[in-house]
């Protein structure tokens, strides 16, 4: 993966994407340039999360500030700043300014003030990132913590109430882990959390999926917009994985090598909602896997019950 910035470049005509594109060739390593139709479909369904959007006024379906708001409630471009290109009109640029856009460029453009100014933005965005970075990553782990967690799943969780999708959410624990801990010593625990953690992390393939530590021995992974039964399919990907990882685990009751039990969860959020639910369920759902003799993975199949139960 590369370490360059991404840039989606959206921009009316083919000749000042093409402009745009050839000014940044040598700072960013990939230029997405899109059109109107390409830049609402993107938005529905992003494949990466861009660093900087140069965008067109005259591109958009709807008024600035309606898509300011859009963009920036979206949980993978809420953090990515608009550059936004206009006429030379000082009310324009207020207002532009006021809708939520980091910056202006007019038109025509200046190409070295405008490069002055993406790069300045992209500097501003590579800070950020690094900061970002710190405070929802797991010291040990590298993987999302669980504040990272709360805030995506709180996000995934809204955008499918408003757009009348699904969601699903499992939770993995290792089985035995206090065994395992006071077999191995505490610093060879450690290793083990980071080895299951990035095994989860390279098995769970789809860029808007995420995996977090939950906490101790626990993990969780966001799946937005899955059938229920592609993630029994993720499921049995991950116990595979993490038995191909063979860690031994002499304490265990269940198996000479580390396993995981996991919780699986999955509903269509509706509207008077919390995503505590799915919280619930799924945390009911690895009850079930673990009372069942762990090594194995289980669904909630009574989100009545929770419901039930999260009201009392």
């Amino acid at each position: 993966m590369s370490s360059q910035p991404l840039v989606i470049i959206a921009a009316e005509t083919l000749a000042l994407q093409a402009q745009l594109g050839d000014l940044l060739a040598a700072e960013v390593c990939v230029t997405g340039a899109i059109n109107r139709a390409q830049l609402y479909d993107w938005l529905d369904e992003p494949s990466q999360i861009p660093d900087l959007l140069i965008l067109e006024q005259g591109l958009l379906e709807e008024d600035l500030p309606a898509f300011c708001r859009r963009w920036h409630n979206h949980p993978q471009t809420r953090h990515c700043d608009i550059l936004l290109l206009g006429s030379a009109d000082e009310v324009l640029e207020t207002e532009a300014l006021m809708a939520g856009v980091a910056d202006y460029l007019r038109k025509p453009l200046n190409p070295l003030l405008a490069l002055t100014r993406i790069k300045k933005q992209l500097a501003q965005r590579a800070q950020c990132k690094r900061l970002e970075a710190l405070s929802v990553t797991d010291g040990l782990t590298h993987i999302a913590n669980r504040r990272y967690l709360d805030e995506f799943l709180c996000a995934e969780w809204r955008r499918a109430q408003r757009e009348g999708g699904n969601i699903g959410l499992m939770m993995v624990d290792i089985d035995h882990f206090k065994s395992f801990n006071d077999h191995y010593g505490h610093p060879q625990g450690d290793r083990c959390l980071t080895q299951v953690a990035q095994c989860l992390q390279k098995t769970v393939q789809r860029p808007r999926d995420l995996v977090a530590r939950y906490g101790g021995e626990e993990f969780a992974l966001v799946l937005p917009s899955v059938h229920f039964e592609g993630m029994a399919v993720v499921a049995q990907r991950l116990q595979a994985a993490i038995a191909g990882l063979a860690i031994a685990h002499a304490a265990s009751a269940v198996s000479q090598y580390v396993t995981v039990s996991i919780g699986l969860a999955w509903c269509e959020p509706q509207a008077d909602e919390s995503h505590e639910l799915l919280l619930a369920a799924a945390d009911e759902a690895l009850y079930a896997a673990k009372s069942a003799g762990r090594n194995q993975f289980s669904e909630t199949v009574n989100l009545a019950l929770v419901r039930q139960l999260l009201e009392h």
